[in-house]
């Protein structure tokens, strides 16, 4: 089973995803879209490959993992609005994080260390794939964290693979097509996760930036704390000494208990299940609670078709397909085991 090709011409993509944006889509604008979204399996298999081989070469120590964006998300995004009713994206072929890698790092020096060596000359001079942004720090937020205090380093790559053999044209059609690679610490992963956690748990886009509330308040007092307890820096709620910023935040929590939830939950026990291509599918239940189910796959293409297909199931809150070392990928992706476990112990 092949990876999907993009549509062709980009145009048609174009206009399939102004037409879904603008509320007025069809079923075949809303294939045009899948097709484009699914085409960028091809480009996480070739960056599984080229990451796991920098990994291998590097004296860091770097826990790696893989998704491609949820066929619902994609659409979410399409349609929503910033605060001035425009579009939120107005051309989907532009969307930077369809295809997305994750790599997390036992503290900031070995995240700056491993990402300058993969965007150095002699790394990038011996491949076609290139950086998006001139600016390397244009997607830093660690030293610029967002206003959600979502903290880590985000870089663009151009999709390029080299040919196997002079005269194999055969990657041609994914040439162009981009993935997004996060780089993050184990404390600003701990505290992306738990928010993805809590969202879920609360029905809540606190993630998403609509948390200008005492929620979004309390994680992004959150994340401040963390960085200055954990890594040693302040970069938000100057205003606040460290013991006030505590305060402020304990107040919080008495009111929404949301340390109190996430200390709560059941982890995720299965770890066996894990293979190299897996399909993680939230399920709400009939007792108001919800579980994870894991599906694995012999290859890429079945398990982005199954996940596909989940999506639309009612009972389905979140899916995804992810694929990696089995060992990692619960770490990776704590947000669908259920493991808040770090940042709960981070902030007690």
């Amino acid at each position: 089973m092949a990876f999907p090709e993009p549509p062709s011409p980009k145009s048609r993509v174009r206009t399939a995803g102004k037409a879904i944006a603008e509320g007025r889509g069809d079923a075949a604008d809303f294939l045009e879209v899948e097709q484009w979204r699914a085409s960028h399996g091809y480009v996480i298999n070739t960056f599984n490959v080229w990451f796991r081989r920098k990994i291998s070469a590097s004296q860091v120590t770097v826990e790696f993992a893989q998704r491609l964006k949820r066929g619902n998300t994609v659409i979410d995004k399409l349609q929503r609005k910033k605060p001035d009713g425009t579009p939120l994206i107005r051309d989907i072929t532009t969307m930077q994080d369809l295809a997305g890698c994750r790599l997390i790092f036992e503290n900031i020096d070995d995240l700056y260390r491993f990402r300058n060596h993969v965007l150095s000359n002699e790394v990038l001079g011996n491949v076609n794939h290139k950086l998006k942004h001139e600016d390397k720090d244009k997607y830093n937020y660690i030293e610029h964290p967002k206003t959600t205090g979502y903290r880590g380093v985000h870089d663009v790559l151009i999709h390029n693979p080299r040919p196997h053999r002079r005269g194999d044209d055969s990657s041609l059609p994914w040439h162009g097509l981009m993935v997004e690679v996060q780089y993050r610490t184990r404390p600003q992963h701990a505290w992306a996760t738990a928010l993805e956690i809590s969202d879920v748990l609360d029905r809540e886009r606190t993630k998403f930036g609509y948390g200008e509330d005492d929620r979004g308040r309390f994680f992004a007092i959150a994340s401040e704390i963390i960085a200055r307890r954990h890594e040693g820096i302040t970069r938000a709620f100057t205003e606040f000494s460290d013991n006030a910023l505590d305060d402020v935040f304990w107040e919080l929590e008495e009111r929404l208990a949301i340390v109190q939830r996430l200390d709560a939950l059941r982890q995720f026990g299965d770890f066996e299940k894990l293979g190299k291509h897996n399909v993680l599918n939230i399920v709400s239940t009939e007792d108001g609670g919800y579980s994870l189910n894991v599906e694995m796959f012999k290859n890429a293409q079945l398990a982005i078709a199954r996940a596909n297909e989940l999506e639309n199931a009612a009972e389905s809150i979140n899916t995804v397909y992810v694929t990696g070392d089995p060992k990692q990928l619960r770490s990776a992706y704590r947000n669908y085991f259920n493991d808040p476990t770090d940042f709960v112990s981070l902030l007690k």
